[in-house]
């Protein structure tokens, strides 16, 4: 069974993590930056696994325009949907919502918040005044969850 895991990043904490979930996910698993990437034909693909991050409330317009584009292609799939988002685990679990569709979420055989991991010195100025506005003197994140991504790596192989 081949697996797509589609993703967006700013930052790199997406790619890190559709990098640990690739690797989990086993042979026959690409990994693509939606931002830097071409995207392989999906018909290619019986599983297709949807990545981002939120920023300002939101997942990164890349995504948000392949799904638009591609939602009935989407419809005839496996789906796998997760997010990497420095909020509290309640507030994350919103955001996972409000970033991918009705249409998607409730198909998904796994859908889950993976945690966040920050390099702040990839930050723009404006990012780093704001992100110091919310999460204080902390220039770290809290990490990406391996047990997350192995539980949602499990469900994605039944």
């Amino acid at each position: 069974m081949k697996t797509l895991i589609l993703f967006t990043t700013r930052h790199g904490c997406t790619a890190k993590a559709a990098g640990l979930l690739q690797a989990r996910m086993g042979q026959g698993t690409d990994a693509v930056n939606l931002m830097t990437d071409s995207v392989p034909e999906l018909s290619e693909y019986e599983t297709v696994i949807l990545g981002g991050s939120i920023y300002y409330g939101g997942i990164q317009k890349q995504m948000t325009e392949f799904i638009n584009k591609e939602q009935s292609r989407l419809a005839s799939k496996k789906i796998g949907l997760f997010i990497c988002a420095a909020e509290s685990e309640e507030k994350a679990r919103k955001e996972l919502e409000v970033a991918f569709p009705d249409i998607l979420r409730t198909r998904a055989a796994a859908a889950d918040v993976f945690g966040d991991e920050l390099d702040y010195s990839k930050l723009s100025l404006p990012e780093k005044l704001i992100f110091r506005t919310v999460k204080g003197k902390s220039k770290k994140g809290k990490g990406l969850s391996l047990e997350k991504i192995d539980r949602f790596a499990a469900r994605m192989m039944r």
